[in-house]
């Protein structure tokens, strides 16, 4: 394609974790830039590596070029000199005048620069707006300055336009730009020019760069997958470690090793967070999905024996300090363990580990409950957990179940860290649900009630996570965490709990913990769950107090939310609206199924009503209220409702109560 813009940022390697966002980052800033600069252009793809960031712009021209524009001067009525300044500033004559609406106007043409003048500050803005989690500055000898910040110091600069090269000199980075790149590290460190995308991408693949991200990371899962298939095994699924070793690599090389036996009797996530974490290998299962003595792996470069032997020896290595660690940490009890809690240091103004654990003890029921809050922290102290932080919580739970601890009290161990975000899975245990829901609210009523608050994109406690993990707690999870108390009570005890321990926490603690949390839940119900602002507002602000159900709002937000798309939920919001304004807010809880009706009207509300409470299809069930508002505005029209005889006063009311409770629980109206 003709007016085809290429550019390459050919840098140190850019870290795995940063490539993802990169890609998304990168086209949504170089689109601004054009826009910015009024080009016209159809479309913006964008490239990643290990070592480059490309960017492709396709039929990339001038949005204009010398397009006349009528430009308002001064009044009629203004002084001469300003008339002429006017037509002096725009190179225009008196003649060339327009009046209109009692201003002067004149067509003058706007000026467009080559998209060639244009091309050095497209490079000069991407590198000064490219946003990166960390970059950096490096020096430049030859301009004796500090370059402009990018993730890792640039080493070339490709830049071609319409099947030519563009140079340019960089100030900011100290380089001009070329045609030419250069292929794998190793295995094709020397320059290549190229004149096109096509010809850029072809010639790289033949020099062993996989520029496209996603299509790399493709073959990397399809070929491990096939390499461990062909040996009757299955290959753990790992989208993080997948991702990681897709960024690592110009070109994939797969790999499958062997495990000694010896080290099988190591629990299976010891084992595979040894692998992952130290060496980047992928984990390999037996049909049963149980761990085979087997790994896969990918590397930058094709394997030798002597690689081969390299893996095996450092894999050892790491395996038998896991060993050891595993086996001096089973030689202590985890009470033992527990008891050294005072020595790790919590946060310096909310006390050590152990008053945390204390604290959380004040909240816990029953003896399951005493039992893993007791314990749920101790292998925090383990060898293990302190060289893989990773496995803090999985670590207790195994530990647990060989010191004969309860099948319960092992599970709530392991799972009192779930859920870690909100794509994290919920615990499958109510004790395991129920320490997660303490340990989040204990680290939140602390630090807010220290006046410890985000500040922007700053969370350094991650307290918007603990809040939306427990907003997950009350709202997603199969278990009633909160058991018969309210939140307001768990709340309370805690801040106790901090008194009794010689932390004063603000008065207002509790209502900053509910603001917070509230505040967390509008936006789960929004970014999550795509609830309409309206109606998330409406429900939450339907309750009087803040110890509402969290569950319950969510459940009446996703209702109204479905209803609102419905055909007919105007009739029934306003026969609710109408039947409310008569009978007032407060509608009783029960109502005597067997009132007879003389009135024809009330008579065809109640049977309406009935049959509408035994439907189970949805849209059926719906239209079936359409219907019985329709009835009900009907009923309102010729019945007084406010009858002057009291027992027939309260059944026109009592029946108005059921349609008011249909709707409020079936359509989510508040």
């Amino acid at each position: 394609m003709q007016k085809e813009f290429l550019l390459e940022i050919l840098s140190e390697e850019i870290p795995s974790r940063f490539q993802r966002d990169a890609l998304s980052n990168a086209s949504t800033v170089f689109t601004k830039i054009l826009n910015d600069y009024c080009t016209k252009f159809s479309s913006v793809s964008t490239y990643i590596s290990s070592r480059r960031l490309t960017v492709v712009v396709k039929y990339l021209i001038k949005k204009f070029d010398n397009v006349p524009e009528e430009k308002r001067g001064p009044k009629v009525s203004a002084p001469e000199r300003s008339i002429e300044g006017f037509l002096n500033a725009n190179g225009k004559q008196r003649d060339d005048l327009i009046v209109r609406n009692g201003y002067y106007y004149l067509q003058v043409e706007t000026h467009s620069d080559d998209i060639e003048d244009l091309i050095p500050l497209f490079i000069r803005d991407f590198i000064l707006k490219m946003p990166w989690p960390k970059s950096m500055r490096w020096y430049i000898s030859s301009q004796k300055m500090l370059s402009a910040f990018w993730v890792r110091p640039i080493r070339s600069i490709l830049c071609i336009y319409d099947d030519g090269p563009v140079n340019a000199f960089i100030e900011s980075v100290g380089l001009t730009t070329c045609d030419y790149t250069y292929g794998h590290r190793f295995l094709a460190p020397d320059p290549i020019k190229v004149s096109d995308f096509e010809d850029y991408e072809n010639k790289l693949k033949e020099n062993y760069v996989l520029i496209d991200y996603r299509k790399k990371m493709s073959f990397i899962d399809r070929e491990l997958l096939q390499r461990v298939a062909a040996i009757g095994l299955h290959l753990s699924n790992d989208d993080e470690l997948l991702e990681e070793s897709t960024g690592l690599v110009e070109y994939p090389f797969v790999h499958v090793g062997t495990i000694d036996t010896e080290f099988m009797k190591l629990p299976a996530p010891v084992l595979s967070t040894a692998m992952k974490v130290h060496q980047k290998y992928f984990s390999v299962e037996y049909p049963e999905l149980i761990l085979a003595p087997f790994f896969g792996t990918v590397t930058n470069v094709p394997g030798t024996d002597v690689m081969y032997e390299g893996m095996n020896r450092v894999l050892k290595a790491r395996l038998s300090d896991a060993m050891f660690f595993y086996k001096a940490d089973i030689d202590v009890t985890l009470e033992a363990f527990a008891q050294r809690l005072s020595n790790i240091v919590f946060h310096e103004k909310l006390g050590s580990m152990a008053q945390k654990v204390d604290r959380m003890m004040s909240i816990a029921n029953s003896k399951d409950e005493h039992r893993a809050v007791a314990l749920c922290k101790a292998d925090l102290l383990s060898q293990l957990v302190g060289e893989f932080p990773e496995l803090q919580g999985t670590m207790g739970g195994i530990y647990a179940k060989i010191q004969d601890e309860s099948a319960n009290v092992a599970t709530a161990i392991r799972e009192h860290y779930k859920p870690t975000g909100a794509n994290d899975v919920l615990p499958d245990s109510f004790t395991g649900s129920r320490i997660s829901f303490f340990d989040k609210l204990d680290t939140l009523v602390g630090f807010l009630g220290m006046g410890i608050t985000p500040s922007g994109s700053k969370d350094p406690f991650a307290l918007r996570r603990s809040a939306l993990c427990i907003i997950r707690l009350l709202c997603d999870s199969e278990f009633n965490v909160l058991e018969e108390d309210n939140l307001s009570w768990y709340v309370t005890t805690l801040i106790n709990a901090f008194s009794d321990q010689g932390v004063a926490l603000y008065p207002d603690t509790l209502e900053n913990v509910h603001k917070f949390l509230i505040s967390r839940l509008k936006i789960y119900m929004t970014d999550k769950l795509m609830i309409n602002q309206e109606v998330m507002e409406s429900v939450i602000s339907s309750f009087d107090s803040v110890d509402f159900s969290y569950k319950d709002a969510v459940a009446k937000s996703k209702k109204l939310s479905k209803s609102l798309a419905r055909a007919g939920f105007g009739t029934i919001k306003e026969a609710l609206k109408r039947t409310l304004g008569i009978i007032g807010k407060e509608t009783p809880e029960n109502f005597d199924e067997n009132i007879d009706f003389l009135d024809s009207h009330m008579k065809n509300l109640k049977n309406h009503i009935e049959v509408c409470q035994n439907i189970h299809d949805e849209s059926e069930f719906f239209s079936s209220i359409v219907r019985i508002s329709e009835i009900v505005l009907e009923t309102c029209e010729n019945v007084l409702i406010n009858d002057p005889d009291p027992d027939l006063r309260d059944k026109n009311a009592s029946l108005l109560c059921r349609f008011v409770k249909l709707v409020q629980d079936n359509i989510g109206i508040v």
